[in-house]
């Protein structure tokens, strides 16, 4: 575990200007939103920013982060440990303007002149996080167990109310000449 922590806030373009790099950690504190909705993290978050501009001239951002946390598996409904990791290329906008003019793989990221770097570590955990989640298949408890007896209550079969209609049919003197 690195000591560095990522800074708070940021002038991203500058930073892609000049090309810089950035690496450090993020507390889970530092995220309410993540932290709200995680059962625990025992680790800060890692994340990675590499700030450059493209061909067009274009600030892009992009952002790596790494982080284990520990949701509530939606089947056995125990903590379970799952690794987030997340990659995206941010494209640096000054209003939602200039989203339809982005090529393929840049995402839009519109901000003024200072930004949040915690809030955006945070929302690409955010985007990473499962739907639904759930420990690897046969990793589970037991559910039976968790829940109640697992015995089968059997039922006898009963007799159907129609089985007399067919001994009387199968008479031979039930039949009309």
């Amino acid at each position: 575990m690195s000591n560095t922590a990522l800074p708070r806030e940021a002038e991203l373009r500058t930073w892609a200007s000049r090309g810089i790099e950035v690496e450090g950690d993020v507390l889970v504190t530092r995220m309410p939103r993540l932290h709200a909705v995680v059962a625990s993290a025992e680790e800060p978050a890692r994340a990675r920013l590499s700030c450059w501009k493209d061909e067009q001239h274009r600030y892009i951002v992009d952002v790596n982060v790494l982080m284990t946390v520990e949701l509530e598996c939606q089947r056995c409904l125990s903590d379970c440990e799952l690794e987030l990791s997340t990659h995206s290329s941010l494209c640096l906008l000054w209003n939602e303007d200039s989203i339809n003019d982005l090529p393929m793989g840049y995402d839009p990221c519109v901000v003024g002149d200072i930004s949040d770097l915690h809030a955006l570590v945070e929302e690409e955990l955010l985007l990473a996080l499962p739907a639904v989640p759930m420990h690897d298949v046969g990793s589970c408890e037991n559910v039976s167990r968790a829940f109640g007896d697992s015995t089968i209550d059997v039922t006898e079969e009963k007799e159907s109310p129609f089985a007399a209609l067919g001994t009387l049919l199968k008479k031979p003197g039930a039949e009309d000449d």
